[in-house]
């Protein structure tokens, strides 16, 4: 019995259940997941609105599909499909992998490059594990097959470890002090018009020409802090703490 392979399934299992209703893009991704602040911004439209539903298109069915893989009975007794399902599988996270390539510049909102240089690492290492596993299984090296589907299972879990962590992650920041990013005048602004709010004029003085627009592409500080009253400080907090995936690995 692959316990690990079993394990890891599952836990993908549950995460991609938990996130199916984020394919109602417009609405359910959007109101719940994708206003943490910062995210919207990027993901409304454009190649990163189809970057991200092709990725969220794949790589759901495949977490679902992916514990049927390793379920004893089924590879025991149901050949056939472990063969076709798996096929499936691999394809989707292909294309899964490929599409957030297009994406992992921007994703979590803002440019960070700690969680670019991890996730487009986890995507190359995935991608390579996957063809391992299909070169393996077509030299019929069953071992070294279930040995990289086991390990390629384990780097996709960093997805959901990483989300643990940045929720301790960001609290800590918090409390430390002292922790900062950098966000554009005009994703400021888009914020808080999602919101319905007025642009802390105060605080950005910067972010306006001598005419009293917006300048949109000016860079400014956001202190990194969980402050509800302050939507650009709450959200450099979470893309801050995002880059603590690189521990998982």
């Amino acid at each position: 019995m692959c316990v690990p392979g079993v394990i890891f399934a599952g836990g993908m299992l549950g995460f991609s259940l938990s996130r199916l209703p984020d394919l109602d893009y417009d609405n359910h991704f959007k109101e719940h997941f994708a206003l943490v602040p910062g995210y919207w911004y990027y993901f409304r439209s454009g190649a990163y609105r189809y970057g991200m539903l092709i990725h969220l298109a794949c790589i759901l069915p495949a977490g679902i599909l992916m514990v049927f893989q390793f379920t004893p009975v089924i590879r025991h007794k149901f050949l056939m499909f472990h063969r076709i399902n798996g096929y499936i599988v691999l394809l989707l996270c292909l294309i899964s992998n490929a599409a957030a390539f297009a994406v992992i510049r921007h994703k979590q909102g803002g440019n960070r490059s700690t969680s670019h240089a991890v996730e487009s690492l986890m995507a190359i290492i995935t991608t390579i594990g996957i063809f391992m596993a299909w070169w393996n299984i077509r030299r019929k090296q069953i071992d070294q097959h279930r040995a990289w589907m086991i390990r390629t299972m384990f780097y996709m879990g960093v997805t959901i470890t990483a989300r643990l962590l940045n929720l301790a992650a960001s609290p800590i920041t918090t409390r430390i002090g002292n922790y900062w990013a950098v966000w554009m005048c005009d994703e400021i602004g888009f914020l808080y018009n999602n919101y319905g709010m007025e642009f802390p004029k105060a605080d950005y003085p910067e972010c306006f020409l001598p005419d009293g627009s917006l300048d949109r592409w000016k860079r400014v500080a956001i202190r990194a802090v969980e402050n509800p009253n302050r939507l650009e400080e709450l959200g450099a907090s979470y893309v801050l703490s995002f880059g603590t995936m690189v521990s998982n690995l």
